[in-house]
């Protein structure tokens, strides 16, 4: 069970099968539009998924889940903002937050403040 075609994690998972030789070997029984709904279909017993370790760590701390040892590569994520609109106070915390993680690459531009 995948998300559907164009999800970042369906991208990366079919990528790396292809890496491996594996792509025409797989066979996708059910897509679905979210990474609740793979989540969800897993836990019912519907068969294997992909989705994110964040994704599954509730389910896999309850025991719902079991995980393989399938390493998929990093993704990088983007932040981004309309040059035109100032961001409200919790998205400049949210900025703030992002930028002090240790696994971040570089620091994240905030959004100057025009004087018009």
């Amino acid at each position: 069970m995948l998300r559907e075609r164009g999800s970042g994690t369906r991208a990366v998972f079919e990528g790396a099968l292809a890496e491996l030789g594996l792509k025409a070997a797989l066979r996708i029984a059910l897509e679905l539009p979210s990474n609740e709904a793979v989540r969800s279909a897993a836990e019912a017993g519907l068969g294997a998924a992909v989705i994110s370790a964040s994704v599954a760590a509730p389910s896999l701390e309850a025991g719902l889940l079991q995980q393989i040892d399938f390493r998929l590569p990093e993704r990088e994520f983007y932040v981004l903002t309309h040059r035109e609109r100032h961001p409200s106070k919790a998205a400049r915390a949210f900025l703030e937050m992002l930028s002090g993680l240790p696994t971040a690459k570089r620091s994240l531009k905030h959004p100057r403040r025009s004087s018009e």
